[in-house]
């Protein structure tokens, strides 16, 4: 099926500029949520030297980010890495991509609502009418609103997006400019960047944090799920996918830096050891008066978040139905050319893994749990993706082959995310947590499973799997000249 007989029934084109494509990627990457969660595991890990990891999971992301963008101007499509594995690695690659991918999204939505719903109980018990709410019961409460965004459609979700990141990243960075201000030069410190400061002095310190590092950046790339409904999407895409890295990448510097000089060497320890270390910052720096804001912090990134995730996700579920490599009514669309039957799938998906976790164990364990189990997926698909992008344009795109942008970058990505890799395979020890990326070789399995079964069943649907995406600019320039 091509584009072209797509285009009268499929996703509303050209709909949202760059800055709503930048705001939807960014608030995957939930800059807020990683402070007070990926950002705390790396400081437990590598200590002092927290500045330096952040560091060099930010260079690896960035080339990573510098790969898929390759891929974004070429093929844009709602598919993204599902797309781009399928022309770069082949369709057995692409298939798995898609699997792993959508195992990804089915635990990390639920673990953002999850968290979410913690933080908001939290926020209405303390503050206005003091009104007491179960997390649980906000679970299903925010699950409903967040599947009536995405129905709504991407204009709706990518606007809702926009508003919420730009205000929790504000208040962060006000915060963390507020503690590099009060504290002075005097306490700022390049041994931060280097890897003796680390608990143990040891490399392994740097290499079991970077696991959390790149967590913290995760996410970016989900800004070419709007590959089809972005305007000037050959360009507005790419470039929004790498100004995500940057800008979070800056953002997450400038906190670590904050963090590590306004506690010192000597006070990580206690640090990390806070119920709430933001909220320990926020009470030395600010005022314990002003703890509320960070819980609202939470909550508005959780919500960005949930819905920006959701967002991508159905958008993986459409694109494989409509390749027939999921079932067919995935592909059905709401008068608003919206996925309605997706959004019903993992409405129904997210309710059924994370409220009933949420209910028994609250909402910090279940995203601990549900987070964890996706991390290996995670890494999994970026690693792929780097390669892929070395093979595709040294075979079907060999005439733009270039050899930074399209070999030394992505070999470059590929080699530092196998640290994290390691890390996760070989963990310090074999907890509960560090077993539960585990269930992702499982889900593998069984995608292999799936593959051979559609490869045997329609051969020819298989082969030509990530074959549908934008035609070459069909979008007007008038469409181009459209606000963000």
């Amino acid at each position: 099926m091509t584009a072209d007989s797509q285009e009268a029934r499929g996703l509303a084109r050209g709909i949202v500029g760059s800055a709503r494509v930048t705001a939807f990627g960014t608030s995957i990457v939930a800059p807020a949520a990683s402070v007070i969660t990926a950002l705390v595991i790396v400081m437990s890990y590598a200590g002092f030297a927290s500045p330096l990891v952040v560091l060099i999971t930010f260079v690896a992301s960035l080339c990573c980010a510098l790969s898929i963008a390759e891929f974004a101007r070429r093929v844009p499509s709602a598919g993204w890495a599902y797309t781009y594995n399928s022309r770069g690695l082949g369709p057995t690659a692409g298939f798995l991509t898609g699997w792993m991918m959508i195992f990804g999204y089915a635990l990390l939505v639920p673990a953002g609502i999850a968290l979410t719903s913690t933080y908001a109980s939290l926020l209405l018990a303390g503050e206005g009418p003091h009104v007491t709410i179960a997390p649980w019961a906000l679970f299903v409460v925010i699950l409903a609103a967040v599947a009536l965004v995405t129905y709504r459609g991407i204009g709706t979700s990518a606007s809702v997006d926009l508003l919420l990141v730009a205000g929790e990243m504000t208040v962060i960075a006000a915060l963390a400019i507020t503690i590099l201000v009060k504290i002075g030069p005097a306490h700022y410190s390049l041994p931060v960047f280097s890897p003796a400061s680390s608990p143990h002095g040891q490399l392994t310190d740097i290499t079991n944090a970077m696991i959390y590092g790149i967590t913290a950046f995760a996410g970016f790339e989900a800004a070419a799920a709007l590959g089809e409904e972005a305007r000037n999407t050959r360009r507005s895409v790419p470039a929004s996918i790498i100004g995500i890295v940057i800008v979070t990448g800056i953002f997450y510097l400038l906190v670590i830096l904050a963090e590590t000089f306004g506690v010192g060497r000597r006070g990580v320890a206690g640090f990390i050891a806070q119920p709430s270390p933001l909220g320990y910052l926020t009470s030395r720096y600010w005022s314990p008066s002003a703890l509320w804001v960070i819980d609202l912090v939470v909550v508005l990134t959780g919500l960005g978040f949930v819905i920006a995730a959701s967002n991508a996700a159905i958008r993986i579920l459409f694109a494989m139905a409509r390749e027939q490599a999921l079932p067919a009514p995935l592909t059905r669309l709401s008068r608003r050319h919206t996925p309605a039957v997706a959004i019903g799938c993992l409405a129904v998906l997210t309710l059924l893994l994370g409220l009933p976790l949420t209910y028994a164990y609250g909402g910090p364990r279940a995203f601990g749990y549900l987070a964890g189990a996706a991390g290996l997926a995670v890494v999994l698909v970026y690693l792929a993706g780097n390669i892929a992008v070395i093979r595709a344009f040294r075979t079907e795109f060999r005439d733009e082959f270039n050899f930074w942008r399209h070999l030394l970058i992505p070999a470059t990505a590929a080699v530092i995310f196998l640290f994290p890799l390691w890390g996760i395979l070989r963990p310090p020890a074999y907890t509960l947590m560090n077993l539960l990326p585990f269930a992702a070789l499982g889900w593998l399995g069984l995608g292999v499973i799936a593959a051979a079964v559609f490869r045997a069943r329609r051969p020819a649907s298989f082969e030509t799997l990530g074959r549908v995406f934008m035609p070459a600019e069909k979008e007007t320039h008038s469409k181009d000249a459209g606000p963000g």
